[in-house]
């Protein structure tokens, strides 16, 4: 973008105001929507497919919203124009929003720009603190939430509000679901025959447009529900033009986002956008309902414990019913301090979820700073003062903790607590504007926070399906949270999941793109959709597939031990090339003791020293193969001035633990140790370090460093079993 100054961001609303309600521009719009919110695949859905939901030059959501919220203000004229005059339309649409993308970013480059000039003079305040500068991120910014998750959530989220619904409005909202998906499925089917009857040479503009056409009729035959009822569904999304009077510039209300679907004389239906119909189906009903003056209370309590049972249900997905409590009461001697909304106790780890159901307003949207530090406050802040409260309160022994089924709770000394603040609602660049107005705190066990919606927890528990999984996410999350930046957490989950989030300390700061995300929306699409193609990622959940440590992983991954937490940690921090070391000196004990029936053994450091892992394969009995393998880790830990160390005793037959140690306290100068310890080899940083063998082979024969190894492996010996 160039620096100069563009025109008035109400200028160029208006002259978009005039072009969306120009004759046949509502063909334009149908083609626009054909390109940017469809996606294309044969065979199997994939990221290549999804690329193009990425791609520069297509209008995001709140932009669609607002060609068709403009739309609308007027009768709309269906008269089908020529190919020149819709391309002329997609030309002047495309302009615009090019020009009030420039506007609206027009603060953020003025701000990024005096913030390095005054950074040579000493330290400068960020300027993503701004609500101008937000503005930009807050309309451009990605979506949080996936179309499924709007249709499947919606029945959760009002549950408790089916009788208001079915006498206020004559349907529930299974009965909304079915018709949703009925003119998703409909319109799909009509797409499909529009273009394949289209002629390049002389295309029909609207034959496309009649394909985001339907009757009520239509959709009741789709989903098999009576006709009244999907009137009354239809009725409650939709809008009939002229309307939207008040939509007068880019921060107004646009009831386009609340009513997409537009209704036409003669009973018909046109609906451009399938997603805003489902996002309006999870956020519209609480809006009718608190205008119910008898029912708003209620309307409100309902909406604040839908996100405390959901999220809980989602935990208890991953880490089981008995580890996951809802309300903990906080009680001290005399009163009650506190309450958690979530709290989850697994092994020497807890997480606290304090939930919100609060949203944006309008005000912070328009770029009024105190509205939106106030949004905040409320939405997030006040959640995690809550949230640190009682993490501070569960290191602390003379207080009570009791789940709302009146139990007391056992709390175990924790090493660390995770606080995860979590809002039911789509709330724009939340990762963002939780990195520049968020106050936190932090010590040993107390992490850096999460800043989540209901959305990310459904697919952090969807993806990352076990406790250690989870867990291992969560920790590197939070120990990057001033290093790793991007404007969309789906994105820098999607970046683990492929590429594992890992960075040395000597990487300062690390940006995620939002295109990062794509292998993961293939993902959920695939498991929540059911549509064919790949359910699960490329990397972090596939990379151990068939080997040793992978079968470890899966046996420790459900246990609560600490000690096996905290090697499910370094096993899936490790490395591929680590893995390939490790796998291969698994297996390599494994075949020396077959080999000779003696003890073997190896050692890998990570980590430049401060964690380690050492591996013995023996036919001892099991006391004498701990004493053994006990004494080894020490005296290796010790060496390595390393905080913790593993042992395992593996079996011969698999390579499989049948026991493991684990070490962990701070290093102090033995002079015993200082004695034990010499003259055993120390390595520096991750790799393994092994006893010297002999160049002999198990039968005593001398064998030549260039000869083929006495394994069968084909590699020479140096290469292979002489370290």
């Amino acid at each position: 973008m160039g620096l100069c100054t563009p025109r008035a961001e109400l200028d160029i609303f208006q002259d978009l105001a005039e072009l969306c309600i120009r004759p046949g521009f509502v063909h334009a719009l149908a083609w626009m929507s054909l390109r940017d919110n469809y996606v294309a695949f044969e065979n199997e859905l994939d990221g290549n497919a999804l690329a193009s939901s990425y791609a520069p030059g297509r209008t995001v959501r709140t932009e669609f919203s607002t060609l068709l919220g403009l739309l609308i203000r007027q009768p709309i004229d269906t008269s089908e124009p020529g190919a020149l005059e819709v391309q002329a339309l997609f030309d002047r649409t495309a302009e615009l929003l090019a020009e009030l993308h420039k506007r609206l970013g027009q603060p953020m480059w003025e701000a990024v720009i005096n913030s390095a000039k005054t950074r040579r003079e000493g330290p400068s305040s960020s300027p993503f603190t701004r609500a101008d500068v937000l503005r930009e991120p807050i309309f451009y910014g990605g979506d949080s939430a996936y179309s499924f998750q709007y249709r499947e959530m919606a029945i959760d989220r009002y549950a408790a509000d089916e009788a208001w619904l079915l006498a206020h409005k004559r349907f529930a909202m299974k009965d909304a679901q079915f018709v949703a998906k009925g003119i998703s499925d409909l319109q799909s089917k009509k797409i499909r025959g529009a273009l394949s009857g289209l002629d390049p040479n002389s295309p029909s503009f609207t034959a496309l447009l009649s394909a985001f056409m339907f009757t009520a009729e239509e959709i009741a035959s789709q989903v098999d529900l009576p006709a009244d009822t999907v009137r009354a569904v239809l009725a409650a999304l939709s809008v009939y033009a002229p309307a939207n009077a008040d939509f007068t510039s880019l921060s107004a209300f646009n009831l386009a986002a609340a009513c997409p679907i537009i209704a036409q004389p003669e009973g018909a239906y046109i609906a451009l956008n399938v997603y805003a119909i489902l996002e309006s189906l999870y956020d519209s009903p609480f809006y009718w309902m608190v205008a119910d003056k008898a029912y708003r209370a209620k309307a409100s309590a309902h909406r604040g414990s839908f996100t405390e049972r959901f999220v809980a249900k989602r935990l208890r997905a991953s880490f089981g019913s008995d580890n996951v409590h809802c309300n903990v009461n906080i009680d001290g001697r005399r009163d009650r301090l506190s309450e958690i909304d979530v709290l989850v106790l697994f092994g020497d780890r807890a997480v606290i979820v304090q939930c919100k159901s609060k949203k944006m307003t309008l005000e912070s949207r328009k770029g009024n700073d105190q509205a939106l530090r106030d949004d905040f406050r409320k939405a997030v802040q006040d959640a995690y003062d809550q949230g640190l409260l009682c993490a501070k309160s569960l290191v602390r022994s003379d207080l009570e903790f009791v789940n709302e089924n009146r139990t007391r709770l056992s709390i175990p000394d924790l090493t660390e607590i995770y606080i995860i603040c979590a809002v039911s609602d789509h709330y724009p660049v939340l990762t963002v504007q939780a990195r520049s107005f968020l106050n936190y705190e932090q010590d040993n066990i107390i992490q850096a926070p999460l800043v989540a919606d209901v959305f990310l927890i459904d697919v952090l528990t969807e993806m990352l399906a076990s406790p250690l999984r989870f867990l291992s996410y969560i920790n590197r999350r939070t120990r990057y949270a001033e290093r790793v930046h991007g404007t969309n957490e789906l994105a820098i989950l999607g970046y683990h999941l492929s590429q594992n989030l890992w960075f040395d300390d000597r990487t300062n700061l690390a940006m995620i793109a939002d295109e990062c995300s794509m292998h993961l929306d293939t993902a959920m699409t695939v498991r929540r959709e059911g549509v064919p193609g790949s359910a699960t990622p490329d990397g972090v959940l596939t990379k151990l597939n068939g080997t040793i440590v992978g079968r470890i992983v899966e046996k420790i991954e459900h246990e609560a031990d600490p000690d096996l937490i905290d090697l499910g940690f370094l096993l899936l921090d490790l490395d591929g090339a680590t893995i390939d070391q490790l796998e291969h000196g698994l297996k390599d004990v494994a075949r020396r003791t077959r080999l000779d029936g003696q003890r073997h053994d190896f050692t890998l450091v990570f980590e430049t020293g401060s964690s380690g892992l050492t591996v013995h394969c023996s036919n001892a009995p099991p006391r004498d193969a701990v004493e053994v393998l006990a004494d080894h880790c020490r005296r290796r830990k010790y060496l390595h001035e390393a905080g913790q160390w593993f042992g395992f005793v593996i079996r011969e037959a698999d390579s499989l633990p049948k026991f493991s140690i684990a070490l962990r306290f701070p290093w102090r100068q033995d002079a015993e140790l200082d004695v034990l310890t010499q003259g055993m080899a120390l390595r520096d940083g991750r790799g393994p370090s092994k006893p010297m063998s002999s160049r002999r082979a198990p039968d005593g024969t001398k064998i030549g460093r260039n000869e083929p190894c006495y394994c069968g492996s084909g590699r020479k010996f140096k290469k292979c079993c002489l370290v």
